[in-house]
């Protein structure tokens, strides 16, 4: 299994990552530095963090090519997300549980009481109205007290003092339903951060996953051996031994603050969120800060699609069921799209009251954890001949096959999950449900001009 630094070398080796000397302020600077690099597709390390102990990574999984490539897929005739969530799906089917070792990598250097100062870690501010300083890139540790395993999952965390931090839970999340049971019986609970680790760790922790099942069993399925945990310092919670760094603490969930962080979607979160003591801070001698550019940026959007097409197959294994004519579905998790997910269906229809019902049956499916209407604005029917995964196409046929008015409806008052910031009083919001498919009246007088054989002919064997 790759860890985070063995990865790293790999990029390093074919000139895909940057090393910068130069000092920076980790307030402002640094994140607009981030922005240029991810653009270039440039993985990264900043070597000299003004008052800082580590120095900073990331920019490592851009792109699905580089989710393949760090779990051994063959991606030399391509990789897309899509076919990163199949990987995913394989993974979920083939888990493999974690072993537990006596020693690790990341307990080469153990820090507890008054040595324990979160200002050593370069973390940015990254915009002007966040809270402060996020750390972005940890994968939070906490214990299900329902199924009693270790569960794990991205958490935005606000560093609030030289011991202190609030790690934040979506309404979603598994571990807004931990904070909720450590209410009942008395607000304490332990939490772990860590941060570098392996890139099979990051995607699972993205991902959603159902009841009972171990994101780290998942990792292990992802590449065929187990992940090797070891036990904390100050808590019985066991945290990747490949980590770079881990930060103990134990949550007081009766003090909750109210903090704000630019996110994916280019927009403000403001988030409730307990504060955490910090009890223990390991890390190795020559550990590495990994930070994902907050904001709509390449890393933190490519490591999200994993959960958005991780959802895809479900639905559509659902959606195939009664409509057996369905080609292709696209679930579009699009930085440009704006907070919510967008669906794209392509259909060999039969009749004009079909994409109707389709687009009724999409938005009711329950995508696993959450109902498609919750987090999806948008959902288009197109015919067969359309690329559901070329946007533009998609366009295309929105404005090219749609005549009656009928054929778009607005969906009101659906409930949307807190990401969605423009809902009203009642956290709801409009739905968007489009048949951009041509009406069976006009299939002779909507053909598409199609240059026959040209998938076949290949300009590179002509040059």
């Amino acid at each position: 299994m790759h860890d985070l630094r063995s990865f790293t070398d790999e990029l390093e080796k074919n000139g895909e990552l940057v090393r910068i000397s130069k000092a920076v302020d980790r307030r402002f600077e640094l994140p607009a530095l981030l922005v240029q690099l991810e653009k270039i597709g440039k993985a990264f390390i900043f070597e000299n963090v003004r008052d800082a102990s580590f120095p900073l990574i990331g920019g490592v999984l851009t792109s699905a090519e580089r989710l393949g490539r760090s779990i051994g897929q063959d991606i030399s005739a391509g990789y897309t997300h899509r076919e990163h969530a199949k990987t995913y799906a394989e993974g979920v089917q083939s888990r493999v549980e974690p072993v537990v070792v006596e020693t690790a990598p990341v307990k080469e250097v153990v820090i507890t009481g008054d040595e324990i100062d979160l200002s050593k870690l370069p973390v940015p501010t990254f915009f002007e109205l966040d809270s402060g300083p996020f750390i972005t890139g940890a994968v939070g540790l906490s214990r299900d007290p329902e199924h009693g395993q270790i569960n794990m999952g991205f958490y935005r965390g606000w560093i609030t003092g030289k011991d202190t931090l609030v790690v934040n839970a979506s309404s979603m999340s598994d571990l807004r339903q931990i904070y909720a049971a450590a209410d009942e019986v008395g607000g304490q609970m332990p939490i772990a951060l860590a941060i570098g680790v392996p890139p099979a760790l990051l995607m699972c922790a993205s991902g959603k996953t159902p009841p009972g099942v171990s994101e780290l069993a998942i990792a292990g399925g992802l590449t065929g051996e187990p992940v090797e945990l070891v036990k904390c310092e100050t808590s019985d919670l066991l945290v990747p031994a490949n980590a770079e760094i881990i930060i103990e603490g134990m949550v007081d969930t009766s003090n909750r603050v109210e903090n704000t962080l630019g996110e994916f979607a280019d927009q403000y979160g403001p988030e409730m969120a307990p504060i955490t003591t910090v009890t223990a801070i390991t890390h190795r001698k020559d550990a590495m800060y990994y930070s994902i550019m907050a904001g709509r940026n390449a890393e933190h959007n490519s490591i999200g699609a994993v959960s958005a097409y991780g959802m895809q197959n479900v639905v559509e294994t659902t959606l195939r069921e009664h409509f057996p004519n369905i080609k292709e579905i696209n679930v579009a998790c699009e930085p440009k799209l704006g907070t919510m997910l967008h669906m794209f269906i392509s259909i060999d229809k039969s009749n004009d009251d079909e994409p109707g019902k389709l687009l009724d049956a999409a938005f009711a499916t329950h995508a696993g954890l959450f109902p498609v209407g919750m987090v999806t604005k948008r959902i288009v029917i197109v015919d067969s001949d359309i690329d559901v995964y070329d946007l533009e196409d998609v366009e295309w046929a929105i404005w090219s096959r749609l005549s009656r008015a009928d054929k778009i409806r607005a969906i009101p008052d659906v409930h949307s999950w807190e990401m969605e910031r423009c809902t009203d009083e009642n956290q709801a919001s409009a739905r968007v449900a489009i048949d951009a498919t041509i009406d069976m009246d006009k299939l002779d007088k909507l053909v598409r001009p199609v240059i026959p054989g040209a998938a076949d002919i290949k300009l590179d064997d002509y040059l």
